[in-house]
């Protein structure tokens, strides 16, 4: 029930419509106790500082998470922890009540956990992935510390592959990390491919290995479909959301 002292958690991104979770947000809120609200806003590319202008001095605002196309701008305007500032991306943002922004990433965390649930392995495995943009650059990271084979990183945009490869590159010098690795193991799509009606495949459908991950938050992306035909181990973004939705609600709403 919205009441006068409703906390609002505002989730911005363009597009908006095909985002999920609310009912599992609305759950989580009620199970913890909190009066809070999980609320979309769709905020145009390019155009989320103006937004967290209009709202940062909102006394019953609690933050903002960010999915597409607003993490690397949310990196950028927020003061980020080590997550966010590893990554160069963040998709969480609370008021530091001095009229800035504290920045976070969990996607990371939120794709470990999910990763581990599903059975999918990291340590040691030849590691391939799809998509370089905010959600990639934070799962990079999070596989890189857990110390696979090797990491490859693929994105259409060649300049933002590199930035990433070298990136990764400087926080873990000891995992061999570069843009082309042929066969994998392991393969995480970060890409928005299968978000809407497109029909692609991320890949060649013979790269497909025995393990994949598609953090699209729908069962029946192209991708999945071929990685299940396949025989493979497969997941996808509805369980890495799921294992966020905890981390958000302790880092805006529970903080000391």
């Amino acid at each position: 029930m919205i009441s006068g002292r409703t906390r609002l958690i505002l989730l911005a991104g363009d597009p908006i419509g095909h985002t999920k979770g609310y009912a599992e947000y609305a759950a989580a809120i009620a199970a913890a106790g909190h009066d809070c609200a999980y609320l979309p806003a769709h905020v145009p590319a390019g155009r989320l500082e103006d937004f967290l202008a209009g709202v940062v001095h909102l006394r019953n605002l609690a933050g903002v998470v960010c999915t597409i196309p607003h993490k690397q701008d949310a990196a950028r305007i927020g003061r980020c922890d080590t997550a966010a500032r590893r990554a160069g991306s963040a998709n969480l943002l609370r008021p530091d009540g001095a009229g800035g922004w504290e920045a976070s990433m969990v996607d990371g965390a939120g794709f470990l956990a999910a990763a581990s649930a599903a059975g999918l392995p990291l340590a040691r495995r030849r590691v391939q992935l799809l998509g370089a943009g905010g959600a990639g650059r934070a799962v990079a990271m999070a596989i890189a510390g857990e110390g696979p084979a090797a990491l490859a990183i693929h994105d259409p945009d060649a300049v933002r592959a590199e930035s990433l490869v070298g990136a990764v590159a400087a926080e873990f010098p000891g995992v061999p990390v570069q843009r082309h690795l042929g066969e994998s193991e392991v393969l995480v799509n970060c890409s928005a491919i299968g978000m809407g009606s497109d029909d692609r495949l991320p890949c060649d459908a013979a790269l497909i290995p025995g393990f994949v991950y598609d953090v699209v938050n729908r069962a029946d992306t192209p991708l999945m479909v071929a990685a299940r035909a396949r025989g493979a181990v497969a997941d996808h973004g509805y369980s890495m959301m799921a294992a966020q939705i905890p981390l958000v609600l302790r880092w805006m709403l529970e903080r000391g």
